[in-house]
């Protein structure tokens, strides 16, 4: 299986539209409304200060998150921690309906994905390289779908804090690392490592979140493998956008065995005149065997 984590791969049918995005140098990407998952961004997201009464595990995983386990809701540290963090929060709700969104495999000969997007191979493939594409502006984010079997549950306000976390400990660090070189000393306290893995935590906790928040699917989906592009817009529509991509974004394209010819030659025609030095491979249908490869 010829795959790389820097691959973003399109399925695409032999339709009009396929070849107008090819020749166009354009991706289509959506708003997640018009996908036909029901459940995309079936999350529940929680805000603000949390209750340590009536929401006692949100506020315990707020206090960890920032490191003071079992501290008093009335400690006065805690107040005013607490209420400088809500300052911090993204607005993930309102983010997600600013978010566009293009799906992308990630295996060349998954079954499945020639089957159902690329018309049961008279389609064709495209793989994109990740990072020519996501660094085009605006600049987008490529993240690996979560498949669950449980609606992900969302906390901003211990966003918020993971945040302020991360900052505090590359500030501390930074600090200890400058006093050590005017001084002539070394780290004899050992404290730039604990900085540095506080600060690891922080981030990991806050990718978390947003994998949370934006690329979960039902375990159903996961025959996928799906990726996805999120491009942040100023949009307050549901209305799609398509986003360029340079020419040596494309890295190879895979044309199904079952094409037209009336369409391969169109496809042919926009390659060579568009992306003559792209390699043109074929998906077949392997012999004696339910399995897809690639020549």
């Amino acid at each position: 299986m010829n795959n790389s984590k820097h691959d973003l791969l399109k399925f695409c049918g032999p339709t009009d539209n396929s070849i107008s995005n090819l020749k166009d140098g354009v991706i289509f990407c959506q708003h997640f409304s018009a996908y036909n998952d029901p459940f995309e961004f079936w999350n529940h997201i929680y805000d603000g200060i949390p209750d340590p009464e009536r929401e006692p595990e949100r506020f315990a995983n707020a206090l960890k998150t920032w490191g003071m386990e079992g501290s008093s809701p009335d400690d006065e540290d805690v107040i005013e921690y607490f209420d400088e963090c809500q300052h911090y929060q993204p607005p993930f709700k309102a983010m997600r309906d600013q978010i566009r969104i293009a799906c992308f495999g990630s295996q060349r000969d998954n079954m499945l994905m020639w089957s159902h997007y690329a018309d049961g191979l008279r389609g064709f493939c495209i793989a994109f390289d990740k990072n020519s594409v996501a660094m085009v502006e605006p600049e987008a984010y490529v993240l690996n779908v979560e498949y669950c079997d449980t609606p992900p549950i969302v906390d901003s306000f211990v966003y918020a804090i993971a945040h302020d976390q991360d900052w505090y400990h590359q500030v501390a660090m930074e600090e200890t690392k400058s006093r050590i070189r005017f001084m002539g000393k070394t780290d004899e306290e050992g404290w730039i490592p604990v900085y540095e893995k506080a600060g690891a935590e922080a981030i990991a906790q806050m990718r978390e979140i947003w994998q949370q928040v934006f690329a979960v699917k039902p375990l159903d989906w996961k025959y996928e493998h799906e990726r996805r592009l999120l491009v942040h817009t100023q949009q307050r529509d549901t209305e799609p956008i398509m986003r360029p991509y340079p020419s040596e974004a494309i890295k190879e394209v895979i044309l199904g065995e079952r094409m037209h010819d009336d369409f391969r030659q169109r496809i042919l025609a926009v390659l060579q005149k568009n992306h003559p030095d792209v390699p043109v491979r074929t998906a077949r249908r392997a012999h004696g065997l339910y399995s897809i490869v690639i020549e």
